[in-house]
C-alpha cells in the first residue's frame, strides 16, 4: 500500500533521513575538519588598505605566490587541519607593515615556521604517479622557490624542503582528483561572507583564482600575458574596487588574460553579460571579415526589422568596435578576432526595450529602432540529419540523443556519395567515438590529452587518445558497417571544445577533409571554480594537443580547405560551407578534393 501511494525513491530518501537522525541522536553531529572550526574570519578579514605602496604591492605579490605554493603541498593544509584562508588573513596585516623586502621575507618565514612538516619516502600511489610523470608529462617551472636573493635563504629553504613532500590522499584538500570523472575538484574551497569594502577578502579571491590557474590549468604557459605579470597588475586593482560591480569586473579582467574561452565570469547580478543592459537585440550574429553580421532575426510585430546580412555598426550610440574592445577586457578571447562565441551573450545587449541600431544594408546605412527582447534570441531547432541532393549526400547533424539514432541515421546514408558532418554546433558526446567506427577500419590516434598529476601540483601527465573501428568504445560494434563515401567536416570559429575534439577524431578517416575556418581554440573538460562574493567560473582543466603534441588551445584547428560565408550569401540565406562541401563530394571522383 505504501509503495502505491509514494514513489520508491521517496521511501528510500525518507528512510535515509530517519536513519541519519537516529545516528545523530545516538552519537551526536559528525565532526567536520579542523579547518572548519577555525571561524575567526567567517564574517570577513577586517583588512582595509587605504593606499597601496609599491613595497606593499611587491610584498602581496610574494605572499600570493608563497601562500598558493604551500596551499597545495603542505600535508596539514591538504588533510584539512589548517584553514589556509584564515592564515592568509593572519599574516597579511604584518606583511603590509613590513618596511623592506627583507623584513617581508622574515615575516613570511616566521609565519610558515608555525607549520612544520616531515619529509618521508613517497608511498606506492605517489611513486606510481611520479613514474607516469617521468614517462610522459610536463611540469610547471617553480624554480622561483630556489631564489634565495629574492626570498631570503630561510624562506627559500622552507619551500625547497616542502617541494620534496608528496601527498597521495588529498580527499580533504582544496584541490583533489574526483574519482567520478577524473577531474580536479575545488568543492572544498570555503564560503566566506563578502563585503566589497573588505580588501583582504578581495585579495583572497584574486590569490585563489590565480593559484588555481597556476597549478591546475594545463594552459598556464600560453596565457595572453605572463602569468606572474598578470598577478602583479591585478593586486593594486583589488583594494580600489569599492563596489560589487567593480570587484567582479576586476576579477573578470584578470580571468580575461588567460585567453581561455571556457571562462565566463558569473555572479548573481550577471555583471559581465549585462554590461550594456538586460535586453537583447532580436537576432543572432556571425563574424565576416571582422564585421558583426546579422545571421538570423525575428520578425517583430512593431518597430523596424533587422535582416540577415545587415552589418551592425552601432547600438544605442556605441560603435560595435568599441563594444567588442570593452567586453574583451572582461571576457577571455583565444585570439582578438575570435569573439563570436565568447561575446554571443553580451555583445548585442541593450538597456531599454527599444534600441537604436545603425546598420549597413547593401550600400545603404540605415538607422533602425528595434524592439528588444527580454530573453536572448533563439533560432529554430538545430537542423536534423537528412539526405540531400536527391539522396546522393547525407547531411549529419551532430546533435543526436542515442546510439540507436546514430545507427538509424547511418543506415539511411549507406551507399551515398558522401557525408557532410556539420560541427558548427555542439555535438552529442557519442559522436566523438561512435561515428568514427563507421568511417575507419582501424583505430587511429587523434589527440594527446594531459591531466593534472594528482600528487604533484603544476605537473600534467599526457596520454594518447584513439578512435575508430578497433576501439569499440560504444559497444555497438555489431551494428557498424564501413562507410565508403567521401567525408567532409564543416568547422568555423563557433566550433569549440567538444566540437573541436570531435573534428580531431573524425578527420582521421581516410580521405576526410575539413572545410571552413579555424576553430575557436578552447578545448578540454571544464571544472568549476568559486570565489568570494558568489563569483563563479569554469576553466579548462585538461590539455588537448594534436597527435604529434602540437598546441590547439587558443590557436584552434586549421581547415584543410578554407571557406567562409559572405555577406551576400547570408543575405540570400545560403549556406556557402554546405555548398562547398556538396561541390567536393559531387565532383569527378578522379579529381583530388
Amino acid at each position: 500500500r505504501l509503495m502505491k501511494k509514494f514513489p520508491f525513491s521517496t521511501i528510500i530518501c525518507t528512510a535515509a533521513v530517519l536513519i541519519s537522525c537516529i545516528i545523530i541522536l545516538a552519537f551526536g553531529m559528525p565532526k567536520g575538519l579542523p579547518r572548519e572550526e577555525d571561524t575567526q574570519f567567517s564574517s570577513g578579514s577586517g583588512i582595509q588598505i587605504d593606499h597601496l605602496t609599491d613595497l606593499q604591492a611587491d610584498s602581496l605579490f610574494k605572499l600570493g605566490k608563497v601562500w598558493g605554493y604551500v596551499k597545495y603541498r603542505h600535508p596539514s593544509v591538504i588533510d584539512g587541519s589548517i584553514n589556509w584562508d584564515a592564515e592568509l588573513f593572519r599574516v597579511m596585516p604584518s606583511l603590509l607593515e613590513a618596511g623592506s623586502a627583507e623584513e617581508a621575507n622574515g615575516i613570511l618565514f616566521r609565519w610558515l615556521g608555525g607549520f612544520p612538516f616531515e619529509i618521508s619516502e613517497p608511498d606506492a600511489v605517489s611513486q606510481y604517479w611520479m613514474e607516469r610523470q617521468e614517462g610522459s608529462g610536463t611540469s610547471l617551472d617553480t624554480s622561483w622557490i630556489e631564489d634565495a636573493a629574492y626570498l631570503g635563504s630561510d624562506l627559500s629553504g622552507y619551500l625547497c624542503r616542502l617541494s620534496q613532500v608528496l601527498v597521495s590522499d588529498r580527499r580533504d584538500s582544496y584541490a583533489y582528483l574526483d574519482g567520478r570523472d577524473g577531474l580536479i575538484n575545488f568543492d572544498n574551497e570555503q564560503f566566506l561572507s563578502f563585503d566589497p569594502q573588505d580588501d583582504g577578502a578581495k585579495l583572497l579571491s584574486l590569490f585563489r583564482f590565480w593559484n588555481i590557474y597556476e597549478y591546475y590549468s594545463p594552459n598556464q604557459a600560453i596565457t595572453v600575458q605572463d602569468w606572474d605579470e598578470v598577478l602583479r597588475q591585478a593586486i593594486p586593482k583589488m583594494p580600489s574596487a569599492d563596489t560589487q560591480k567593480e570587484y567582479v569586473l576586476s576579477i573578470a579582467e584578470t580571468a580575461a588574460l588567460t585567453g581561455d574561452a571556457h571562462i565566463s565570469v558569473s555572479d548573481p547580478a550577471d555583471t559581465v553579460d549585462t554590461y550594456y543592459g538586460t535586453f537583447f537585440l532580436p537576432c543572432s550574429f556571425l563574424t565576416i571579415d571582422g564585421k558583426v553580421v546579422v545571421a538570423d532575426a525575428a520578425a517583430p510585430d512593431t518597430g523596424d526589422r533587422l535582416e540577415p546580412g545587415d552589418v551592425i555598426e552601432s547600438i544605442d550610440g556605441t560603435t560595435i568596435e568599441e563594444r567588442i574592445q570593452t567586453l574583451s577586457r572582461y571576457t577571455p578571447l583565444p585570439e582578438t578576432d575570435k569573439f563570436a562565441v565568447a561575446l554571443s551573450s553580451s555583445l548585442l545587449r541593450t538597456s531599454g526595450s527599444t534600441s537604436e541600431v545603425v546598420v549597413t544594408r547593401g550600400s545603404e546605412e540605415l538607422t533602425l529602432h528595434v524592439n528588444a527582447l527580454q530573453n536572448s534570441f533563439t533560432q529554430e531547432d538545430s537542423p536534423k540529419s537528412k539526405l540531400i541532393k536527391d539522396g546522393q549526400i547525407g547531411y549529419i547533424s551532430p546533435v543526436m540523443s542515442s546510439e540507436e539514432e546514430l545507427i538509424e541515421t547511418m543506415n539511411k546514408m549507406d551507399g551515398t556519395k558522401g557525408l557532410i558532418i556539420d560541427l558548427r554546433m555542439y555535438p552529442s558526446n557519442l559522436i566523438r567515438f561512435s561515428l568514427p567506427e563507421y568511417l575507419m577500419n582501424e583505430s587511429a590516434e587523434f589527440a594527446q590529452v594531459s591531466f593534472p598529476n594528482p600528487v604533484s601540483p603544476g605537473s600534467f601527465i599526457t596520454s594518447p587518445q584513439s578512435c575508430g573501428a578497433v576501439s569499440k568504445r560504444s559497444g555497438y560494434a555489431k551494428d557498424r558497417f564501413h562507410y565508403e563515401g567521401k567525408v567532409v567536416i564543416l568547422m568555423d570559429e563557433t566550433t569549440m571544445s567538444r566540437a573541436e575534439y570531435t573534428v580531431m577524431a573524425l578527420r582521421q578517416a581516410s580521405g576526410a577533409v575539413v572545410v571552413g575556418a579555424p576553430s575557436c581554440g578552447a578545448d578540454g573538460d571544464v571544472v568549476s571554480v568559486t570565489l568570494p562574493g558568489s563569483v563563479s567560473m569554469n576553466i579548462s582543466s585538461r590539455g588537448i594537443y594534436t597527435p604529434e603534441g602540437g598546441q590547439t588551445q587558443r590557436i584552434g584547428l586549421e581547415p584543410d580547405i578554407p571557406c567562409t560565408p559572405t555577406i551576400e550569401g547570408v543575405r540570400e540565406v545560403r549556406d556557402e560551407l554546405i555548398e562547398k562541401a556538396t561541390e567536393i563530394i559531387l565532383e569527378d571522383s578522379t579529381s583530388a578534393p
